[in-house]
């Protein structure tokens, strides 16, 4: 099997690494210091970035020539994986979403937070899982190691 291009494979790297970086913002939000204004401020803006960076994932994956489409042609044996990871990023979109109009129209503060805690615990767990699919179709398909920590 031929490798993607080599410039849609740093454009998902960078995007990785960028959602390794909302994705600490997040965990940061849930345990630092007492459920509050501040506390939650920050967790909507980890929420709120993890959003954006997703939406860059999936340009760069699921786009034009993006890493999905280089790795069916290449081998149309991955089709399933492709089609389960891209059914994963509307799911995540959506849940992202909905725990972030939560926040916005929810109780705010510590009435509010023992909803919220698990919602965005499953939604990192959701991600974290997602992740490593995406990894492990790039290497099964090409040997490629995409980085980052999941």
């Amino acid at each position: 099997m031929s490798l993607p291009d080599p410039g849609v494979l740093e454009a998902v790297r960078r995007r990785r690494g960028d959602l390794d970086d909302a994705l600490l913002i997040v965990r940061d939000g849930l345990v630092a210091g007492p459920p509050g204004p501040r506390r939650l401020a920050a967790l909507c803006a980890g929420l709120r970035q993890l959003r954006a960076d997703l939406y860059e994932h999936v340009v760069a994956t699921e786009g034009p020539d993006g890493l999905y489409d280089e790795v069916r042609r290449a081998d149309p044996r991955f089709e399933p994986a492709v089609c389960r990871l891209r059914g994963e990023h509307a799911r995540l979109g959506l849940l992202l979403d909905d725990v972030l109009a939560g926040i916005a129209h929810g109780p705010q503060g510590i009435a509010g937070w023992p909803a919220l805690r698990p919602r965005v615990l499953e939604l990192l767990t959701l991600v974290g899982h997602h992740r490593s699919r995406d990894a492990q179709l790039a290497y099964d398909a090409g040997g490629l190691d995409l980085g980052g920590q999941g």
